[in-house]
């Protein structure tokens, strides 16, 4: 009976924590969306700690779980070394400022997740459904933020953004386990959130804002900052420069992997096809199950040219239906399907959403950001049950924007969602 009233008054403050700084949201945020938001959130985070458990032997997530008992002792015995893992002063020390700087943020991606746990711990004991609860109560944002974001731009789509961001079952599922892909969508939904609020209003604060955000996301996944900024400083050319959205886009790009193959004349760790290189051979040389061939890579332009179709392939047609090997892989197939469907429906109909999205950059920064991340992936991770778990945050942006461009205007909460409207009611 203890461990169910721990549970509930865990669930209980952050339900209302939530709430309290949920209340006054720009574009709104109902008791009741937040009941189902985050109701699927645990429910989820439940479920893939169990099937993890069950079918995997615990995975990460359970261990990282159980990391954070450590920290809990740490901070009841020697509570004065609680960050001395992170201290980045002693890291380059040690280290040098090349391996100090790497130490520190792999320590950093473990931080973020079993820190906040330890202090949860003291009322959990270390249940790694209840830690699940309060987890639930950061990994809610990067949903939240991103969901206020895409409002500003559509705020006649808000019934539909909200399935589609908040209740969409395979990226919920995959960012609401005790990992870190829930930290670095807090970090992104931010990021996308308070970008365009300091383009609208020119605030320091949203600045400094935007700064951390790229950091958190630079502790994660720093591959992710680079394939981003180009898209940050193309919107930041439309909104403060006025320049055509296709043409900021597109030349900021060209420029940008120009920039990129340059690189290579330059020596490590400043030579980016290397580093892309080098990342494909450290999955080359992990074990798993079901594995993608993959061509290797070399550090050249003719390389990547060669290798991205193979790419695109790995990224958004694996696994095949016939040769998929378990439950979760074949609900990568279904992912699969849907955005190929989309994408056949968006040919079909001749692009009816251009009008929808042409006026808002933050659109075209969700499409390049969602294709280009998939394609990194696609070069490197030979691992379909890796892959899925990387693609979880562009598969969602990849979503909305596919969703809108096939279907335009059709995709109204007044025409398509609201059941009662449509029969008359």
């Amino acid at each position: 009976m203890d461990i169910y009233l721990r549970y509930f008054i865990v669930l209980i403050i952050v339900v209302l924590l939530t709430r309290w700084l949920t209340r006054k949201a720009e574009w709104g945020f109902s008791w009741s969306q937040l009941l189902i938001a985050m109701a699927a959130k645990v429910l989820m985070g439940s479920l893939y700690g169990f099937v993890f458990l069950r079918f995997y032997g615990g995975d990460d997530t359970w261990f990282i779980n159980g990391d954070s008992m450590n920290e809990l002792e740490k901070l009841l015995t020697r509570p004065a070394h609680f960050f001395e893992d992170v201290d980045i002063f002693r890291l380059v020390s040690e280290n040098g400022w090349a391996g100090g700087l790497a130490v520190f943020q792999m320590k950093m991606e473990q931080a973020l997740i079993i820190k906040p746990l330890a202090f949860v711990n003291l009322i959990s004991g270390g249940n790694y459904y209840i830690n699940v609860v309060a987890f639930s109560g950061i990994s809610f944002w990067g949903h939240f933020w991103l969901y206020q974001a895409c409002l500003a731009a559509w705020p006649q789509l808000k019934q539909w953004l909200f399935m589609l961001i908040f209740l969409y079952p395979p990226t919920l599922f995959w960012l609401s386990g005790i990992r870190s892909d829930a930290w670095l969508f807090f970090f992104f939904g931010l990021l996308i959130y308070i970008y365009g609020k300091w383009l609208a209003r020119g605030q320091a604060g949203y600045l400094v804002l935007t700064i951390l955000a790229l950091a958190g996301i630079s502790f994660i996944r720093a591959p992710l900052v680079a394939v981003i900024i180009p898209s940050l400083v193309a919107w930041w050319l439309v909104v403060k420069k006025q320049k055509p959205q296709v043409k900021a886009f597109l030349g900021v790009h060209m420029i940008a992997m120009v920039m990129f193959f340059l690189s290579g004349l330059l020596p490590s760790p400043l030579n980016l096809p290397e580093m892309v290189a080098e990342k494909q051979a450290s999955f080359f040389a992990l074990e798993g199950k079901t594995r993608v061939s993959l061509q290797k890579m070399e550090p050249s332009p003719a390389s990547f040219i060669k290798m991205l179709p193979q790419a695109a392939d790995n990224a958004f047609l694996q696994p095949r239906p016939w040769n998929t090997s378990g439950a979760l892989q074949l609900l990568m197939v279904v992912q699969n399907l849907v955005l190929l469907g989309l994408f056949l429906t968006l040919i079909a109909r001749r692009y009816p959403g251009r009008a929808l999205l042409a006026p808002y950059p933050m659109s075209a920064l969700l499409a390049y950001t969602a294709l280009l991340t998939c394609l990194f992936i696609g070069y490197t991770i030979p691992f379909p049950g890796a892959l899925v778990r990387y693609r979880a945050i562009p598969e969602i942006c990849l979503l909305i924007w596919l969703s809108l461009a096939a279907a335009g205007d059709k995709i109204s909460h007044y025409k398509l969602i609201n059941v009662y409207k449509n029969r008359g009611f």
